[in-house]
């Protein structure tokens, strides 16, 4: 007897292999965190691949042979996890294992309906989730309060209100749009609020990696913050120098970063000079470490205070200046013409690089502003913020933080200028 598979067969036994390994990549946390502590386990590496060929084969027989099997399979399994919950939760307190099960039964329905990416991506969240559970309870303890609180707020404004927002142009020289606004500050916020997680989570009592991790936040806070730090601790120096170099550099990835998000092809132009500027901010980082050669000091504890960049007011603090970049820069423009798009990069860098870099980067890709123009009002707003948080640094810092400051400024400078006249 000739046996004959058809094309059925192969995406039926298909879908068998591939639930099983996505069962198999949870299963593998599971087992190795439960037998590491010594104890037993109620599902582990074996187990896990059971549940989700389960679901895809519970799912084939409910369309194939009997309607409502599906369910019934889903609450035999249910009634099991629940059975071994009670009966092991005096050894071993939690449920997260009882409900990975629930999931990887529908894992296998995922995989059943074809829907392979998405069971795929949950696999790989969940086995994630589970292992990072000493991290995610750590972060959990040094998280406070008022953070839980702001980013809620945040989130159930963003997901509310900017559904509802109008898409229009509104207002004089059409430069209001409410939607595209709030679009800017949840973009930017969330950028900010990554670095902030960093900070809340590992901290930076060493100096320079704040500079390094609240670069993502505020290139500028950091320069203001360490310069005085530097001034009143002279023994900081040069830690603190690295920490301001370090912020400026992650700043240029930073622009890069927002305008590929709004504008991909205006990041490709900026890449070249901001690309070559942060390379020879680090041959001068390595430089100065090796004509010294001091021991990175961490004589201050005390971190910069970062605030919540989820917070509400910063929120709209954030828009109400991105709002008034966008209609300075349109009013310039038509009263100035390209000079007045550059006048008002320059302004706006002193306030804020994003806002400017936003602005340019969505002008340019609905095609009301040249590409050009955009690249040289990103660049000019750069150099402007530059030379502001070098003020900073002057005023603030002392003569080690002045001099040793000067190369960083007079390359962004130089790099900018050959690429302006170029």
């Amino acid at each position: 007897m000739e046996i004959k598979i058809d094309n059925e067969t192969y995406r039926l036994l298909f879908q068998i292999v591939f639930s099983g390994i996505l069962g198999l990549i949870i299963g593998l946390e599971r087992e190795h965190r439960i037998k590491s502590k010594g104890k037993e386990i109620f599902a582990g590496i074996r187990t896990f691949p059971f549940i989700t060929i389960f679901g895809t084969l519970a799912s084939y027989i409910n369309d194939t042979y009997i309607e409502g099997f599906l369910l019934l399979s889903f609450g035999g399994l249910v009634v099991l996890t629940i059975i071994n919950f009670y009966l092991e939760y005096p050894k071993d307190p939690g449920a997260t294992t009882e409900i990975a099960t629930f999931l990887a039964f529908v894992l296998g329905i995922l995989v059943y309906y074809q829907y392979y990416y998405v069971a795929a991506f949950l696999a790989i969240f969940i086995t994630l989730l589970l292992a990072l559970k000493p991290a995610l309870e750590e972060f959990a303890r040094k998280i406070s309060y008022e953070d839980i609180i702001a980013i809620i707020k945040f989130a159930l404004i963003t997901v509310v209100i900017y559904p509802l927002l109008p898409d229009k142009h509104f207002g004089a020289f059409d430069a209001f749009n409410p939607k595209e606004i709030w679009k800017v500050v949840v973009i930017v916020s969330t950028l900010d609020f990554l670095g902030y997680l960093l900070i809340r989570w590992k901290g930076a009592k060493t100096i320079w990696i704040t500079g390094l991790i609240g670069g993502i936040i505020s290139s500028t806070a950091v320069s203001f913050d360490l310069s005085k730090k530097a001034r009143k601790y002279p023994e900081i120096s040069q830690s603190a120098l690295f920490g301001i170099a370090l912020a400026w550099l992650i700043m240029n990835i930073r622009v890069l970063i927002l305008t590929a998000v709004i504008n991909f092809e205006l990041m490709l132009h900026l890449l070249f000079p901001l690309t070559i500027a942060s390379i020879l901010y680090i041959g001068v980082l390595i430089y100065q470490y090796t004509r010294e050669r001091h021991p990175f000091s961490s004589e201050t504890q005390k971190q910069i205070n970062f605030k919540n960049p989820f917070e509400l007011y910063n929120a709209l603090q954030f828009g109400v200046i991105y709002a008034l970049i966008l209609f300075s820069i349109k009013a310039l423009q038509f009263y100035f013409g390209d000079k007045g798009i550059y006048i008002a990069s320059f302004l706006s860098g002193v306030i804020d690089v994003d806002a400017i870099t936003l602005s340019l980067a969505s002008l340019s890709q609905k095609g009301s502003l040249d590409l050009d123009i955009a690249v040289k009002g990103v660049l000019i707003a750069v150099v402007s913020n530059d030379i502001f948080k070098y003020f900073y640094v002057y005023i603030f810092g002392n003569d080690y933080l002045r001099k040793n400051m000067l190369p960083y400024l007079f390359i962004m400078i130089i790099i900018a200028g050959i690429y302006l006249l170029i």
